[in-house]
């Protein structure tokens, strides 16, 4: 067998490479979340979720989509346009939904806990 073990190496090298550098898809099953031009969608990639504006969509379907959070693991920053597909959309929100995020976060005084609880008045509906 050419390349041996160190082939084998190699491949799994590229695969991980591969697996960091793709995002994440819905699971089989889950509603696909309505999206259109200015909706918030949340998209993971590198073990990171994260949210984005959507600024419009292309003519192949695809989403131009801003990015609306810090983030740690990915290359990208606060306001950088990324290119995303729908199977991409784990979940979407619209500009009400933001409201009460930001509502939730000045009463509660952190991001973190504004999250966990507009995500949970989310589920509860």
């Amino acid at each position: 067998m050419k390349g041996g073990w160190a082939g084998m190496g190699m491949a799994q090298d590229v695969l991980q490479k591969l697996r960091e550098n793709t995002f994440e898809t819905r699971a089989t099953g889950v509603a696909i979340p309505s999206v259109q031009e200015g909706s918030y969608v949340r998209v993971g990639i590198r073990g990171e979720r994260f949210w984005c504006r959507v600024s419009r969509e292309r003519a192949d379907g695809s989403l131009l989509a801003v990015v609306d959070n810090y983030l740690t693991k990915s290359p990208w920053k606060r306001g950088d346009e990324i290119v995303l597909q729908r199977s991409h959309v784990l979940e979407a929100a619209d500009y009400r939904d933001a409201l009460v995020f930001r509502a939730l976060w000045a009463t509660l005084g952190s991001a973190p806990a504004a999250a966990m609880s507009w995500r949970a008045s989310r589920t509860n509906v």
